[in-house]
């Protein structure tokens, strides 16, 4: 009976710790950048020629990326990674040497082409006491176990970058054309005010006024089944009115598109024998809805 209680107050002293580690880091936040054209601008297509979505992971450079689609290409940025995946991407898997695996994370929506994302994690600080489990062991005549779970608290802050003000941008631009049936030649002004994106107008003209008409003329001058003599003096006139949507694209480069109203005329006069005056020639003649869409750099 002695042996046994002096065996007994030797496992008093036995005492087993266990570090238990497994994955230390986890996502902050995910959204997409609606305003970020990095994707459209620079874009990256995958194995079947689609044009990729860009997620612009906040995080070292440790960490190591994967997805049931794969990565089609992957750039280290200052302070952020960029990847390049497929469009419908829905899950990916992150992998840090120290900090352990977050494996098929679901993204709150799936991946679509030309668009870009940020995904932010949230990391431990260098430094910090491990998740520590202790269990104490101990053993007299009556036996005794006692489980405490100490477990190191970390309250993360997460600030989000400053937005960046995008300033007002005002345009005015002399611009001249030169086309149509009749060749007419027109000047005019076009006033743009944007931010990321905004509106504009522009309006044109030859600088001539419509002259009197006192009837029309088909394509060759011929008014039904007549075709009078003209003297070979001819008017013409037109003007161009429209308005739409800006977006700035980069400092440099605005894209423009909108609808708007415009009119063209060309007349012939008659020739002295017919009496004089000028006749409408329908041809040559045009009005209507206009629409136009372009750039301005």
């Amino acid at each position: 009976m002695k042996g046994l209680r002096t065996h007994l107050t030797m496992m008093m002293m036995l005492t087993a710790v266990w570090l238990c580690r497994g994955q230390e880091f986890d996502v902050g936040s995910y959204r997409e950048l609606p305003n970020d054209v990095s994707a459209f601008i620079t874009p990256v297509q995958d194995i079947n020629g689609d044009d990729c979505g860009l997620i612009k992971v906040i995080a070292s450079e440790e960490y190591v990326f994967s997805t049931p689609l794969g990565i089609v290409k992957r750039e280290d940025k200052t302070g952020e990674i960029w990847l390049y995946v497929p469009a419908k991407t829905k899950k990916i898997t992150i992998k840090h040497p120290r900090y352990g695996v977050l494996r098929d994370y679901r993204l709150p929506e799936k991946v679509v082409g030309h668009r870009s994302y940020e995904l932010r994690l949230r990391e431990p600080e260098d430094g910090r006491p491990p998740i520590i489990r202790e269990v104490i062991t101990t053993v007299t005549d009556t036996l005794t176990l006692t489980d405490t779970l100490t477990v190191l608290k970390i309250d993360t802050v997460v600030v989000d970058a400053p937005k960046v003000k995008v300033p007002w941008k005002f345009l005015v631009l002399a611009e001249g054309s030169f086309g149509g049936r009749n060749n007419t030649g027109m000047a005019g002004l076009r006033l743009m005010a944007l931010k990321r994106h905004g509106a504009y107008i522009h309006v044109a003209t030859d600088f001539r006024s419509a002259t009197e008409v006192k009837g029309e003329c088909g394509r060759d001058g011929e008014t039904g089944s007549y075709t009078p003599y003209y003297s070979g003096a001819t008017h013409s006139s037109a003007w161009l009115a429209t308005a739409g949507m800006a977006h700035r694209l980069t400092a440099n480069l605005t894209l423009f598109e909108g609808l708007g109203y415009g009119r063209t005329e060309l007349a012939w006069e008659l020739a002295p024998s017919e009496g004089g005056g000028w006749l409408r020639n329908t041809h040559y003649s045009t009005k209507g809805v206009a629409f136009e869409a372009g750039m301005a750099l």
